[in-house]
């Protein structure tokens, strides 16, 4: 093997490693960290939306500290169709 081949080799996976390892560190610091809960058929009957019938202690606890929609609309009038369009 010739010498121009090997530090080629040595070249580019220096430059591949480089590369991931940064690519590592910009995912580490730019991106946020989403957990998604679809809970589906329920419409607001959790304690967090202010129902008292529903005992859901982690689910309030988890949404004082989240984003939860209040005021969501439908695109169909039945829930499948619905459900497929807020992913």
């Amino acid at each position: 093997m010739s010498i121009k081949i090997k530090i080629t080799r040595v070249l580019f996976s220096t430059a591949a490693l480089a590369a991931f390892a940064l690519g590592q560190v910009w995912a580490e610091q730019t991106l946020p960290n989403i957990l998604w809960i679809t809970s589906e058929d329920n419409g607001p009957h959790l304690g967090c939306y202010g129902d008292t019938y529903a005992v859901t202690p982690n689910l309030d606890r988890f949404a004082k500290r989240s984003l939860r929609y209040t005021k969501a609309s439908s695109t169909a009038p039945v829930c499948a169709p619905a459900r497929t369009t807020i992913i």
